[in-house]
């Protein structure tokens, strides 16, 4: 599923100079394993990831019920999401479950996390998803702009319990 990023988008992050042409988005491999943990921990508020992360991760990797995704600069992983698909019975669609979308601390600001997102809308929408949701920490302001600049809401509240 290898995937650059469309023309449109490399000629507004280009006159902006944010626009790395190396940039691309794949389905994620074990060999991208690593990377994606590692960029994780900058969002789930951990030190280190579970022991058994990795085996979880290659799991993950091959379910029919689950995307992962990562955007490289030239070798070096970026950014990465997870999609899940989730059926609902009386619509006969399943929705998507955006979780662990993350671009490197040092990548942000370059375009990666806006290319990485629209793949993820183009996805849900090909499997035919009737809508994408997320939760997002309630102190992270800046990711709240640029999920609404693509046409996301603030919809209702999550109820969490942490077991």
């Amino acid at each position: 599923m290898k995937n650059y990023i469309s023309e449109r988008s490399r000629v507004s992050l280009e006159k902006r100079g944010c626009y790395n042409f190396s940039m691309q988005i794949d389905k994620a491999t074990p060999e991208n394993i690593d990377a994606i943990l590692a960029l994780q921990t900058q969002i789930y508020r951990v030190d280190s990831p579970s022991p058994s992360a990795k085996e979880m991760l290659e799991n993950q990797l091959k379910d029919e019920t689950c995307d992962v995704l990562v955007a490289k600069d030239g070798a070096k992983t970026i950014a990465t999401a997870t999609i899940y698909y989730i059926e609902v019975a009386i619509r006969a669609r399943p929705y998507a479950l955006l979780e662990g979308l993350v671009v490197d601390k040092d990548a942000r600001g370059k375009g990666a996390g806006t290319e990485i997102f629209k793949k993820c809308i183009e996805i849900a929408k090909k499997r035919n998803c009737y809508k994408m949701i997320f939760t997002s920490g309630t102190d992270r302001a800046d990711a709240h702009k640029f999920y609404e600049k693509f046409g996301f809401k603030k919809w209702g509240l999550e109820f969490r319990k942490d077991l």
